[in-house]
């Protein structure tokens, strides 16, 4: 990654994602009317997942990328850390897990869909799904050029409409409906690493390399590479008004695409969206032209929030049992305000720790 790489929209940003994580599973604005928390939570909030994909398109799958001997190198070690942090994951929640009786009548088959597929609780379905991504795209990278590896993802993304918030539509299609159908036998929605992970891992992997050119790949080390075209130079990103303009507009259009579908009944799921892929090259090519400072300590108190919410969610609401503290769940905008605060300051001491443990070594 180059120096001049600018991630201080993106590292602003991904606390604001991490937050909208929080809201998709706490569902604020139900006080306010069912209408405004599917706009928040089941739309605006949408953009929150992909943004994450992206940002792991961008500064690690484009090295992955990259021909040569270290691409498999650096695939394996995405593959360890993210596994190792997924293991983490799993152990912290496993007791919560068990009490809320998700783990009854497991047996190995639904154990392994829960690891490859769903997460072993709701919210770490996303560890798996990068993992798969990332080898996926890299699979299909040594034998497929960057515009044919875009139209594969194209196609997964389209197939995975299919099954989440475009499935009502494909009774229209019996032999379509009968392959969603099949699929739902192996994992529980489309939203994971097959379907919904190449295409913005992949987008932030081309838009990162408009903001920092890639530099000259390493010698091809295998005939497939030796006869791969040579890539063409990136276009530059479009100027702020422009991706501002789109955003609003795809944004909009999103909102009406999502309504509408509630509307037919179509939705099983409603994590994809047809227009989600050009909200998410205006939202993030925006963060890419924004020029603030890089802030490291976000992006840890990111991850820390979005993985420790889901616990905090638990606690909030054994202690909204005590009588004075009932209006926590009574008022959803107060419950999510909640479990916002206690993240962020779990988050804030798990990332001061290292501090305090160094000035009082000294």
């Amino acid at each position: 990654m180059s120096k001049k790489t600018n991630t201080g929209g993106l590292d602003r940003f991904r606390l604001a994602a991490a937050l909208l994580v929080a809201a998709i599973h706490t569902s604020p604005l139900t006080c306010v009317s069912p209408e405004a928390d599917f706009l928040l939570t089941r739309v605006l909030a949408r953009v929150a997942v992909p943004f994450f994909l992206m940002v792991t398109g961008q500064f690690v799958l484009r090295r992955v990328l990259e021909p040569g001997a270290r691409s498999r190198r650096r695939l394996l070690r995405y593959l360890v850390r993210t596994g190792l942090l997924y293991l983490g994951c799993i152990l912290l929640y496993l007791p919560l897990g068990i009490y809320a009786g998700h783990y009854q009548a497991l047996t190995p088959g639904k154990a392994l869909r829960l690891l490859l597929w769903d997460g072993t609780f709701y919210h770490l379905w996303y560890f798996p799904a990068c993992m798969l991504g990332m080898t996926l795209l890299w699979l299909l990278s040594r034998r497929l050029g960057q515009r044919a590896l875009a139209i594969a993802c194209g196609i997964l993304y389209l197939l995975g409409l299919s099954g989440d918030s475009y499935y009502g539509l494909t009774g229209y299609l019996p032999p379509l409906r009968s392959l969603c159908d099949l699929g739902f036998q192996v994992w529980s929605h489309t939203r994971n690493g097959l379907f919904l992970a190449p295409v913005f891992l992949l987008m932030g992997a081309q838009m990162g390399n408009l903001v920092d050119p890639q530099l000259p790949p390493e010698r091809p080390s295998s005939p497939v590479e030796k006869t791969r075209p040579a890539q063409s130079v990136p276009k530059p990103l479009p100027g702020k008004v422009t991706l501002g303009a789109g955003l609003a507009l795809g944004l909009l259009g999103m909102t009406g695409e999502a309504f509408l579908l509630r509307h037919l009944d179509s939705l099983r799921h409603d994590s994809m969206y047809l227009l989600l892929i050009p909200v998410m090259y205006c939202l993030y090519g925006l963060l890419l032209r924004a020029h603030c400072p890089a802030c490291p300590r976000l992006r840890r108190i990111s991850t820390w929030v979005y993985i420790l919410h889901p616990a905090v969610i638990v606690a909030v609401r054994v202690c909204a049992r005590l009588p004075h503290l009932l209006p926590l769940m009574e008022q959803s905008l107060l419950h999510y305000l909640a479990v916002c605060l206690l993240s962020l300051a779990g988050a804030w001491l798990l990332t001061s720790l290292p501090g305090i443990r160094q000035k009082t070594g000294e």
